[in-house]
C-alpha cells in the first residue's frame, strides 16, 4: 500500500464505502471553484487564490476516494497533497508543487490576511488547475 505511512500518520484514512456519486461530487466542485476563480480573479484576486486552492483539493480528494481514502483527522490538506503525489509521479511534479505552493498561499491570505497576489501568476495557476482536474478526471 503506496500509503500506509499516510495512514499510520492520520493523514489519511482507508475508507471501504465510498461511491462513485460521492467522487464525481468532488469532481464537479472542483470544476465549479475554477469557474468561479475565472469570473472573479480580476476583483478578487484572494477569493480567487482560495476557489483555485478549493478546486485543486477537491479534485485531489476525488483522486483519494476513487483509491479508498478519504482525509484524515491530523494534516488532511498535506495528507492529500503527498498522496496525490505519489499517484500521479514525476510527470505532474510542476503542478503538484504549485498545489502546494497554492496551499500556502490560501493559508497566509487566509489566516495572516496577506494580500500579495500576483494576479499573472494566479491565471497561469488557473491553467494548471485545470490541466490537474482533467488528469484526475481521466483517472478516475
Amino acid at each position: 500500500m503506496i500509503y500506509k505511512d499516510l495512514v499510520a500518520e492520520g493523514k489519511l484514512k482507508k475508507e471501504k464505502a465510498i461511491g462513485i456519486d460521492q467522487i464525481h461530487r468532488f469532481i464537479k466542485r472542483a470544476k465549479k471553484d475554477l469557474e468561479t476563480a475565472k469570473l472573479i480573479v480580476e476583483n478578487d484576486a484572494g477569493a480567487a487564490l482560495t476557489l483555485v486552492y478549493n478546486a485543486m483539493f477537491h479534485a485531489a480528494n476525488a483522486l483519494i476516494r476513487y483509491q479508498g481514502y478519504r482525509p484524515g483527522n491530523k494534516l488532511q490538506h498535506i495528507g492529500i497533497i503527498e498522496a496525490v503525489s505519489r499517484t500521479l509521479w514525476e510527470d505532474f511534479e510542476a503542478i503538484i508543487f504549485k498545489f502546494d505552493k497554492l496551499r500556502i498561499k490560501r493559508n497566509k491570505f487566509e489566516y495572516q490576511a496577506i494580500h500579495n497576489i500576483s494576479k499573472t501568476q494566479l491565471i497561469s495557476d488557473i491553467k494548471d488547475a485545470s490541466t490537474f482536474i482533467q488528469v484526475i478526471e481521466k483517472l478516475i
